[in-house]
């Protein structure tokens, strides 16, 4: 083994060389630091502080197999010192595994968990530049080096075995879909909205809404109709009213089906006033929500693990 000054092995191996003591295996002596790690652990540690300060040992250990060597790193422009590789690679680790993707927002919730930062060995998490470049310049090499040597250690370890077998097990996440780009084209299956709004009756709800003032100015469009375009709009997943309103525009077709028979399709501002003229629309609906959960109960095509807006899509 090549002795490395960066590692915590430094002062052992100092030792090794005047021939004081007998090098212990190394798997011996990384379990030993542990174990100390352990007992020095402060209880202010939340759960991935402690992952962090447990998995340094390890980290260390898989990179003094492979007898890497530390680069040397100039202190920066405001005389911090560089930050060390182990460091770096529980930030990577870390960061893919638990918080975020994004490198940016790594660096943002490190600054924002002080018993991580000690449990790395830093006062401030690095820039996202640095934790770019530093993958960067590692490159595939690097990594695909590090994780098999890191497999040989879990072997030693007896955390697997040769014939064991591994269960790859998943969850349904919701999925970071650029909404905006994906309802660009959005196209509506009318056939499915017409049988919807013929079956479901909007009465329940338009009958709790207080009638105009007689010698106020007279709604050019009924409570009901304002409902259903209320319910097009949110449960065909449009970003917006003005994109729900522009859809009807551009579509004669669906603005009849949901009550703009003569094709004269209001602007936002008018529905938002009449919005504003009514009781809130989630108290309008609550009486509604038994039909509507049976008509889609009743539909054979339909999902209950997609999104609404997928039942009446045309893909």
């Amino acid at each position: 083994m090549i002795y490395q000054e960066y590692l915590p092995f430094e002062s052992l191996l100092q030792q090794v060389e005047k021939k004081e003591i007998k090098l212990p295996f190394p798997l011996e002596y990384t379990i030993e630091k542990i174990e100390k790690i352990k007992k020095k652990i402060p209880k202010s540690y939340d759960n991935i502080a402690r992952i962090l300060a447990l998995s340094r040992p390890v980290v260390e250990l898989v990179l003094f197999k492979r007898d890497y060597q530390e680069p040397e790193r100039a202190p920066n422009s405001r005389g911090r010192p560089g930050i060390s590789t182990t460091s770096l690679i529980l930030i990577h680790l870390l960061s893919k595994t638990m918080i975020s993707d994004s490198y940016r927002q790594a660096e943002r919730i490190l600054n924002a968990h002080p018993t991580w930062l000690k449990a790395l060995d830093l006062k401030k998490a690095p820039s996202h530049t640095t934790m770019s470049k530093f993958r960067k310049n590692r490159g595939v090499d690097f990594f695909d080096s590090y994780f098999h040597q890191l497999t040989e250690l879990l072997f030693a370890f007896g955390l697997i075995k040769e014939k064991d077998d591994v269960i790859v097990d998943s969850a349904p996440i919701e999925a970071s879909q650029n909404f905006a780009r994906s309802n660009s084209g959005i196209k509506i299956n009318e056939a499915k909205l017409q049988e919807f709004f013929n079956t479901v009756d909007f009465t329940p709800a338009a009958n709790l809404i207080a009638p105009a003032c007689e010698l106020g100015r007279k709604r050019k469009y009924s409570n009901e109709v304002i409902l259903k375009f209320i319910a097009f709009e949110k449960l065909c997943g449009f970003l917006s009213r003005n994109q729900a309103l522009t859809y009807l525009k551009k579509h004669p077709s669906a603005a009849k089906i949901v009550g703009f028979s003569s094709g004269d399709v209001p602007s936002t501002p008018s529905i938002n006033n009449y919005l504003k003229r009514i009781p809130p629309i989630p108290w309008l609906m609550r009486v509604m929500v038994d039909s509507i959960t049976e008509f889609f109960e009743s539909q054979a095509d339909y999902d209950d693990h997609d999104p609404l807006s997928f039942f009446f899509r045309s893909f």
